[in-house]
């Protein structure tokens, strides 16, 4: 069965949270507003990179972010239909965070106040999340 994501994602897209022009518009200001045609190539070359990487290391390392690794679910017995079966385990794309930018949002989250209050959907959504 399927997991529900904390956030909800339609609603972030209606707010235009998720357009891809927004994205590299963004991307653009944080690199002195080079064109954004240059950055949208930059960045797929970059994406390009990535997914080769997997393909033949199964692990990358992004600077300062952190890690994208493929790692293999392990196997178990599950059902089918009315009999018990070994179901094999699948690759799965995870990230593991930098501890240094992991500890930065958990700091910030430790400081009172308005400061502290580190889910930016509140902002965007204008609701408390669970």
């Amino acid at each position: 069965m399927a997991t529900v994501p904390p956030i909800d994602v339609r609603a972030l897209a209606k707010k235009g949270i998720f357009d891809e022009d927004r994205f590299f518009r963004l991307l653009s200001e944080q690199n002195n507003y080079v064109d954004a045609k240059t950055v949208k190539d930059f960045y797929m070359g970059l994406v390009r990179l990535l997914t080769k990487e997997l393909r033949e290391n199964g692990v990358v390392r992004l600077p300062h972010i952190g890690d994208f690794a493929l790692v293999k679910a392990k196997d178990r017995i599950g059902w089918a239909g009315q009999f018990r079966r070994m179901l094999y385990g699948k690759y799965i794309l995870k990230f593991y965070a930098n501890y240094a930018w992991r500890n930065y949002f958990l700091k910030l989250g430790e400081k009172p106040g308005k400061e502290g209050e580190l889910d930016p959907r509140q902002k965007i959504l204008g609701r408390t999340l669970e």
